[in-house]
């Protein structure tokens, strides 16, 4: 146990938590709608996707208060994304977070606009006057963004993923499904941090891209592994619902102990790309551990 790293995590956590309650409360209007955005975005949640921003943020001691702004951004898209990933028609599931989803609480018309209005936020965060950079740094973010969770990035994987249900399908299709589902916005974030760096490197920018795809599959393989292993008390969701909705993931494909090896592989070429990275990488070390070692 790291005491210093556990103490950084829980303070941008609570850091980005109090930023996002602050700016989602600015307004006065209390609906039903603004109640199910809240409730989408704010009912816990690993943040794990905001701490990489911070934590790559610390190579070059890059401005919080500018990366607040992006970790907010990405982490809204991911409220989104789960929002409308437990409708119905999408995966189905009752529990997020170990709260009843968004759609079993408001509606799943409600749930969609909630979804739909997060989308929007998420990218009125990277154009705010308060966010400290030139207007070309933000149309990049802006950019990065878009292409991620597009119809070429996490919305295809989402398509690939429910054509793919009840189909066998290869490792290398999973992968894609994969990598575009989860890894093109951990792939953003880490980008997007980057890129508003002082002491910007392309070469470095190339190193931390290899290195966000494979901490989308690390984070992915973990996920599947778990949902095999787990109890739905323990990750705040459905467990075993891979395997009854018949979907292809490692597990099923593999089995749990061939999974735990290539989750294994994904863990050690990750740690090398971060020693091709030059300055204070300490932190980021730390959460990849974090994140290998997660059992929720």
């Amino acid at each position: 146990m790291n005491n210093a790293f556990d103490s950084w995590q829980n303070s941008h956590q609570d850091r980005i938590n109090k930023f996002l309650k602050k700016k989602l409360h600015n307004s006065n209007t209390q609906n039903t709608i603004h109640e199910a955005t809240a409730y989408a975005l704010l009912n816990g949640g690993k943040r794990f996707r905001a701490l990489l921003i911070y934590a790559i943020g610390e190579i070059n001691a890059t401005d919080k208060t500018n990366l607040d702004f992006i970790a907010a951004s990405i982490e809204i898209i991911h409220a989104y994304s789960l929002t409308h990933d437990d409708l119905p028609d999408m995966d189905d599931d009752p529990l997020r977070r170990g709260l009843p989803s968004c759609h079993i609480k408001y509606g799943a018309s409600q749930a969609i606009l909630a979804g739909d209005g997060l989308q929007s936020l998420a990218f009125e965060f990277l154009v705010s006057p308060n966010l400290c950079i030139n207007d070309e740094k933000k149309i990049d973010l802006i950019t990065y963004l878009s292409k991620a969770i597009g119809i070429n990035g996490m919305v295809y994987g989402q398509s690939l993923d429910m054509e793919c249900s009840n189909k066998e399908i290869d490792i290398k299709l999973l992968e894609k499904i994969q990598r575009k589902k989860t890894g093109e916005l951990i792939h953003a974030a880490c980008k997007m941090s980057y890129s508003i760096s002082n002491f910007f490197e392309p070469s470095v920018q190339e190193n931390i891209s290899k290195l966000a795809y494979l901490l989308g599959q690390l984070y992915q393989i973990t996920d599947d592994i778990l949902d095999s292993t787990s109890t739905s008390e323990n990750l705040g969701k459905t467990s075993g619902k891979d395997q009854k909705d018949n979907k292809a993931t490692y597990v099923s494909i593999l089995g749990v102990v061939k999974s735990k090896k290539i989750k294994e592989g994904f863990y050690f070429e990750i740690k090398k790309l971060v020693k091709k990275i030059p300055g204070n990488t300490q932190i980021l070390n730390h959460l990849i551990d974090k994140i290998y070692a997660r059992d929720y």
